[in-house]
């Protein structure tokens, strides 16, 4: 039986390159891209016009065009799907104009997961495969392309946790291919004479190692031993690389003077309720005026009387951060200099992947990452930030473990994570950028999107939570994983990641019994 492979991104490069592998070992390639069919020359010369779907990724009905393809087609299966498509960005955070970090999101990590679950059923139960092309850049920071090894990290630890939900259903994979001789670095806006792309592999070459990597199925793997090594390192050596990084970027920042505004200032997103609420407390009470965002109305006007009653100086903006309005919203109201920016603010939805609504899942990316990438970038533009104030990024614990059942919500937080790192080297040391790894906090939060609710009582309260990220504030630490129990298991994720995976399935996706939780 012919096989039936399915590429983004086909082109050129990477995609075209694999287009034509597949092909000659008598297989029938379908091919997505941007362009028309009669735009792409080389591939219009080797590929028949019927075989190919053009559809532009970042736009939403991107999915529903690929079903309408297939179907007129009558292709009831296919056995591979290659998401090779991607997009890049390089400058400096604040010079990247929203229009590009949509655009990178979308390409990078909403259509794959769109595209994911929408085809989910053509691929045949225990044959079917799936291989995510990501990026050794994933696994290390990017001061110059922080959105896009966001993007990136995030689809990795997406493809992690699919991976674990369809065990034995479907194969997962994601290779991590190293800089290729494309021409995606010169739409990137990379100069010559700082990356000579040029010397890099072609991607025909690049292309047949990702297919044997497709043939031996291994869960995540990296192209080539350098990249392999650069991949081991970045995720083992981060306390060595990041400080290295860090100098070399301090050498190429300008010193800006600190404002003298007075009191300090500390923008919280997600401030009314739960863990916003607790961190916008504890800094009140450390002298902070304090501006919140959020969409809820009623609860913003509850917790700012009861805080301004005990003596804060506090206010709200309210905002959908949701959507592109509320983000413009939040952007024109915080002028004055800022000390503290606290990326809290975070939904998720719990459920199979397969019965996730998908306005639902693209909520969670547009609230819990597009959301701190497109206000941190507007307030870094604006210059509102402090030069040595804090940028606080809340991730999860699901970063060292594994959350199926939520995947989308992991690659959120995953990518947060790694952007946050990025952000932290590309800095220079200048500014102090914190992650926290919350685990289970006792909030209507953690309730709503619970399985099982019987252990309330071994979740951190909010405000213990609030005191460490105020404390690790104070003291300019790097990472936080608060709570000895929360180290504890982040530990066992890093050393026994399988075994963490496999128990948190058990746990967290088999609990559901088939239910959907969501807001």
């Amino acid at each position: 039986m012919q096989k039936h492979i399915f590429i983004t991104g086909a082109t050129d490069g990477i995609g075209l390159a694999l287009a034509r592998i597949y092909k000659e070992k008598g297989a029938r390639p379908f091919l997505l891209g941007r362009r028309s069919w009669s735009a792409c020359p080389d591939l219009a010369a080797e590929f028949p016009a019927a075989d190919y779907c053009q559809a532009d990724l970042a736009q939403p009905d991107c999915a529903a065009r690929v079903i309408s393809f297939l179907q007129a087609r009558g292709v009831e299966r296919l056995d591979l799907v290659i998401h090779n498509a991607g997009t890049g960005f390089y400058g400096r955070t604040a010079s990247q104009p929203p229009a590009s970090i949509n655009q990178l999101i979308d390409v990078n990590l909403t259509a794959p997961i769109a595209l994911t679950q929408a085809l989910r059923p053509w691929l045949p139960a225990g044959t079917g495969q799936i291989a995510f092309i990501s990026s050794v850049m994933a696994d290390l920071p990017g001061p110059d392309y922080a959105v896009y090894t966001a993007t990136k990290a995030a689809l990795d630890d997406f493809a992690r946790n699919l991976r674990l939900e369809w065990r034995g259903k479907v194969i997962v994979q994601a290779i991590h291919p190293g800089a290729t001789r494309t021409g995606m670095h010169a739409k990137m806006g990379i100069p010559a004479e700082t990356m000579d792309w040029q010397k890099f592999p072609p991607a025909e070459k690049v292309a047949a190692e990702i297919a044997k990597k497709i043939v031996g199925k291994r869960p995540s793997t990296a192209i080539g031993l350098t990249n392999q090594l650069l991949g081991w390192a970045g995720r083992n050596l981060g306390w060595l690389i990041d400080p290295m990084m860090q100098r070399q970027q301090a050498e190429k920042i300008r010193v800006h003077p600190r404002s003298s505004a007075s009191p300090k200032t500390c923008a919280i997103t997600g401030a009314a309720d739960g863990i916003g609420k607790a961190l916008a407390r504890r800094f009140a009470q450390a002298g902070y005026a304090v501006v919140g965002v959020d969409v809820d109305a009623e609860r913003a006007a509850q917790t700012e009387a009861e805080l301004a009653a005990a003596g804060a100086d506090i206010s709200f903006v309210l905002a959908d951060l949701s959507t592109a309005d509320g983000i413009e919203t939040t952007i024109a109201a915080l002028n004055a200099p800022i000390d503290i920016l606290i990326h809290n603010a975070g939904i998720n939805a719990v459920g199979h992947f397969t019965d996730m609504p998908m306005p639902k899942q693209r909520k969670v990316i547009d609230v819990n990452l597009r959301a701190p990438l497109l206000l941190t970038a507007g307030l870094l533009a604006k210059d509102v930030l402090q030069p040595d104030g804090s940028l606080v990024f809340v991730s999860s614990l699901s970063k060292q473990l594994s959350y199926p059942g939520a995947a989308v919500y992991a690659a959120t937080k995953a990518g947060l994570a790694a952007y946050a790192r990025s952000l932290r080297v590309a800095f220079g040391g200048r500014r102090h950028v914190l992650t926290v790894y919350p685990g289970p906090t006792r909030t209507a939060h953690a309730r709503r999107y619970s399985p099982d609710n019987s252990r309330e009582d071994g979740r951190m309260p909010p405000a213990q939570l609030a005191d460490a990220v105020f404390h690790a504030v104070e003291k300019r630490q790097s990472q936080l994983i608060p709570g000895l129990g929360n180290r504890v298991f982040a530990l066992a994720g890093r050393l026994a990641p399988g075994l963490m995976g496999l128990a948190m399935k058990k746990m967290m996706l088999d609990g559901l019994d088939g239910r959907v939780l969501t807001e």
